[in-house]
C-alpha cells in the first residue's frame, strides 16, 4: 500500500509539473482571494480558523493564502556545545553523581545580516555555538552579547542567504490576537526543517515564572516542542511579536506546559538589543530584593492597604543598606513613579546609571520615611550572607549565642522546617554544600560543622555554585533529637532591584 501511495504521488507531481510548463504558474491569489479549503468561505488576511464552519488552516496555506511569504526560512537552529559537568541538587546529592551536559539544542532568529537572536539561558556555560539552516548547512557563530536579566543573547554567523525578521516593537500585541511560533523541534520530535505552531496570545505581562530576573512575558496557547526555545512568534504579518523562552536547568529545557507558553515581547528583545549594541555597561541597583504583597506578607509586615512591594532583603554592602533600607520597608514611590509593579520599577532602574542618585518614599512601623540611594553598578549573580539567606531560602531565623553555637531564633509557620518540627532553641550543628565545579573542588562535599556566623559564610561559597542554591542543614533539638533538611533554589534573582 505505502509503494502505491508514493507512486501516485509521484504521477501526481509529473502532472503538476507538465500543466506549469504548458500553462505557466499560477498568480498568487490576494488576501481578498483567500477562502477556506473546506467550505469556500473567504478568509481574513493571516487567518488561521475560518469564521463560517471553524475549520483550521493549516499554517503554511494560511500563509499562502494570504499572500504572506513563508517565514521558516528565517529560522536556523542553535547547537550550544559544552564540555562540562554540573553539580546540581539531584546529580551530586540525591544521586551522588555529575550531570553531563554535551550539547543545548535550540532556535534563532535574524535580525539583521549576519545577526542572530535566540534565549540567553540555552548558551549559559557553552564552549562553542553553532548554527545550523535546514539544508543541513552549519556554521561557526560568535557570541556578541548576552542579556541574562531579559533572556535575550545576540549571536553573529555568516548566513547571509537567511531572511531577517523585523521587530514589531511599535504596536503591543493584542490578547486573542493570532501568531505563529516558529523553530526547530528537538528530541523525540527532532526535524531538519523548521515547524510552525499556530496559536494566539492568551495573556500579556505575564509573570514571575521564576526564569529571570526581569519577566514580562506573552502568554500563549502554541504548542511549543523542545528546540522552538529562541525561535520567533510571528503575526499575520510576519512582523515578531515575541521570542519563545524556556527554563535552562542543565541539559533540561522547559518552554512550559501544554497550552501556557511564554514569550519574551519584541519591545523588551529591542531593550535587550540596544544595550548589549552599546557595549552593555553595568547596570544601576538598588540592592534591595522586593516582593508583591499579598494577605500573608501583608499581615507578616504589618503594612498599609496602599502598599504594593515591600523589601524583603537587603544585600550586604549595597546602596540600599549603605542608604538605611531595612527588611520590611513598604515600597510606595521610586523617583517620584509608584512603586506598585515589580517589572516597572526595573524597567525604571534601567534607564539610571550607576553614581545616580534615586528618592525612595516608603513606610515604616507605620511612618512615612524618605531615603535617598546612590545607584551602584549591579553584580552578575546578586547574594545574601549566610544568616540571611537561610531566612530567605529556608524561611529561619539562626542567632550565634555563646560564641561558638548558631541557635535557632525563630521558624516562619507553615514552612518546611517547621514540618519537621525544627523549633526555637535548636542548634545548628553541621551543613552539607555542594562541590563546586567551577572553583575546582572536583570531590563530594561532606558534612561540615559550623559553629560561628564565618564558617556559615565559608561553606556558602560552594551553595551558589552552579545554577542553584543547595545547602543540607542539621539541627540538634534541646532533646537530643537530630534532624536533616536540603535548602534549595535555582538561582533566579526575580525581585533584586
Amino acid at each position: 500500500m505505502r509503494r502505491f501511495t508514493i507512486f501516485h504521488r509521484r504521477v501526481a507531481a509529473g502532472l503538476a509539473l507538465v500543466v506549469l510548463l504548458v500553462f505557466g504558474a499560477p498568480a498568487v491569489p490576494s488576501a481578498a482571494d483567500a477562502v477556506c479549503p473546506k467550505c469556500g468561505a473567504p478568509l481574513e488576511p493571516g487567518a488561521l480558523f475560518c469564521g463560517r464552519c471553524g475549520a483550521k488552516v493549516e499554517a503554511p496555506a494560511a500563509q499562502q493564502q494570504a499572500g504572506v511569504p513563508d517565514r521558516r526560512g528565517a529560522v536556523v537552529q542553535v547547537v550550544a556545545a559544552y564540555d562540562t559537568e554540573l553539580t546540581s541538587t539531584y546529580g551530586s546529592l540525591a544521586f551522588e553523581s555529575n550531570m553531563r551536559v554535551d550539547s543545548i539544542l535550540g532556535s534563532a532568529f535574524a535580525v539583521a545580516p549576519g545577526e542572530f537572536v535566540t534565549d540567553s539561558g540555552l548558551l549559559v556555560g557553552a564552549k562553542s555555538v553553532s548554527l545550523r539552516i535546514s539544508s543541513g548547512r552549519s556554521v561557526p557563530a560568535s557570541l556578541v552579547g548576552s542579556d541574562p536579566m531579559i533572556g535575550v543573547a545576540l549571536l553573529k554567523a555568516d548566513l547571509p542567504e537567511v531572511a531577517v525578521l523585523d521587530l514589531r516593537t511599535e504596536e503591543p500585541p493584542r490578547v486573542g490576537e493570532t501568531l505563529e511560533a516558529l523553530g526547530f523541534p528537538s528530541g523525540v520530535q527532532a526535524s531538519r526543517d523548521p515547524v510552525v505552531s499556530a496559536g494566539v496570545v492568551s495573556g500579556l505581562h505575564r509573570g514571575p515564572a521564576g526564569i529571570r530576573p526581569i519577566e514580562d512575558y506573552l502568554q500563549t496557547d502554541a504548542s511549543l516542542p523542545r528546540g522552538l526555545a529562541g525561535g520567533p512568534m510571528l503575526d499575520s504579518s510576519g512582523r515578531v511579536v515575541g521570542m519563545s523562552t524556556a527554563f535552562v536547568w542543565g541539559s533540561q529545557v522547559n518552554l512550559g506546559q501544554s497550552g501556557i507558553g511564554y514569550a519574551v515581547p519584541a519591545e523588551w528583545i529591542g531593550r535587550a538589543l540596544a544595550w548589549m549594541r552599546a557595549g552593555a555597561t553595568p547596570r544601576a541597583w538598588m540592592g534591595a530584593h522586593a516582593i508583591p504583597v499579598d494577605s500573608e506578607v501583608r499581615e507578616r509586615f504589618k503594612l498599609p492597604s496602599n502598599v504594593r512591594l515591600v523589601v524583603d532583603q537587603v544585600f550586604p554592602d549595597s546602596p540600599a543598606a549603605a542608604a538605611g533600607l531595612k527588611r520590611g520597608d513598604g515600597l510606595l514611590k521610586v523617583q517620584g513613579e509608584e512603586a506598585s509593579n515589580l517589572t516597572r520599577l526595573q524597567q525604571s532602574l534601567l534607564s539610571s546609571k550607576p553614581g545616580e542618585s534615586v528618592v525612595v518614599d516608603a513606610t515604616r512601623s507605620g511612618e512615612a520615611v524618605h531615603v535617598a540611594v546612590t545607584l551602584a553598578p549591579r553584580p552578575d549573580k546578586p547574594r545574601l550572607t549566610g544568616i540571611d539567606a537561610l531566612r530567605f531560602f529556608g524561611d529561619i531565623n539562626i542567632v550565634p549565642a555563646q560564641g561558638d553555637r548558631l541557635v535557632v531564633a525563630s521558624v516562619t509557620p507553615g514552612s518546611e522546617l517547621a514540618r519537621i518540627k525544627v523549633a526555637p532553641g535548636d542548634i545548628l550543628q553541621s551543613v552539607l554544600s555542594k562541590k563546586d565545579w567551577v572553583h575546582g573542588a572536583k570531590d563530594n562535599s561532606r558534612w561540615r560543622s559550623v559553629r560561628t556566623v564565618a564558617d556559615l559564610e565559608a561553606r556558602l561559597a560552594t551553595a551558589y555554585s552552579d545554577l542553584d542554591f543547595c545547602l543540607g542543614l542539621r539541627f540538634k533539638g534541646k532533646d537530643g533529637t537530630k534532624r536533616e533538611h536540603y535548602l534549595w533554589k535555582i538561582l533566579t534573582p526575580t525581585g533584586a532591584i
